[in-house]
C-alpha cells in the first residue's frame, strides 16, 4: 500500500474551526517571548537597583571601619552594573526581525550559562576577596595568626559552597521558568532549517 492510496479518504476533510492557524500560533509565541523578555528585564534591572544600593551601603561603612567591606561593595556594585546590561539586553529584542535571526538571539538569550555570563565572576571573586580579607582582619585581632588562617579556610569553603548552592537552585529556577520555551525555541529553529 502506498500513500497515495489515502489521498482519496482526506479529500473532503479539513482542520476544525477552533484550531489555530499557522500565524496565530506564531503571535502567541512572539507574545509569550515578549512577555517572558519584559519579566525578566523588571527583574534584572530591579536587582540592579537593589544591589547598587546595599553596594553603596558596604562601601561607606567599610572605608571607616573594617578593610575588605569597600570591596565586598564594590563587587555588589559591579554585579549591579552586570544586572543592569543584562537587563538592557532584554529590553533591546527585535521582534520584527526575520525568523532564523529572532530565533538565533532567542536561544542564546535563554540559555542557562554561557560566555555572555563570564563577567559575572569578576563581582563574584571581588566579593569573596572582600569577604577573605574582613574574616581574615576580624579573626587577626581575636585569635593567633594559626587560628586566623583556619578562619579564613572556613571562609573560603563556606563561600565555595554557596556559590555551588546558588548555582544549584539557579539551574532549578531556570529549569522551571526557561526551559520549556528554550525547548519550544529550538524546535522551531529545527523546523526552519529543515524547511
Amino acid at each position: 500500500m502506498n500513500l497515495d492510496d489515502f489521498k482519496p479518504l482526506t479529500k473532503g476533510l479539513t482542520a476544525p474551526a477552533g484550531a489555530p492557524s499557522a500565524a496565530e500560533n506564531l503571535d502567541r509565541f512572539i507574545a509569550q517571548m515578549r512577555a517572558q523578555d519584559q519579566r525578566r528585564r523588571h527583574l534584572a534591572l530591579g536587582m540592579a537597583l537593589i544591589l547598587c544600593g546595599v553596594g553603596a551601603v558596604f562601601v561607606a561603612v567599610g572605608t571607616a571601619k573594617t578593610p575588605g567591606l569597600s570591596l565586598i561593595g564594590l563587587g555588589s556594585m559591579l554585579s549591579a552594573g552586570f544586572a543592569w546590561l543584562k537587563g538592557r539586553g532584554f529590553g533591546r529584542v527585535d521582534y520584527a526581525a526575520p525568523a532564523r535571526e529572532f530565533l538565533g538571539a532567542a536561544a542564546r538569550r535563554y540559555r542557562f550559562l554561557g560566555m555572555k555570563d563570564a563577567p559575572a565572576l569578576v563581582p563574584l571573586l571581588v566579593m569573596g576577596a572582600g569577604g577573605a580579607v574582613a574574616v581574615h582582619h576580624a579573626a587577626s585581632r581575636y585569635l593567633n595568626e594559626r587560628a586566623a588562617l583556619l578562619a579564613l579556610g572556613g571562609y573560603l569553603v563556606f563561600f565555595v559552597a554557596l556559590c555551588v548552592f546558588a548555582l544549584v537552585v539557579s539551574r532549578k529556577d531556570w529549569r522551571q521558568q526557561n526551559a520549556e520555551l528554550l525547548q519550544e525555541i529550538l524546535r522551531r529553529e529545527q523546523e526552519l532549517q529543515n524547511g
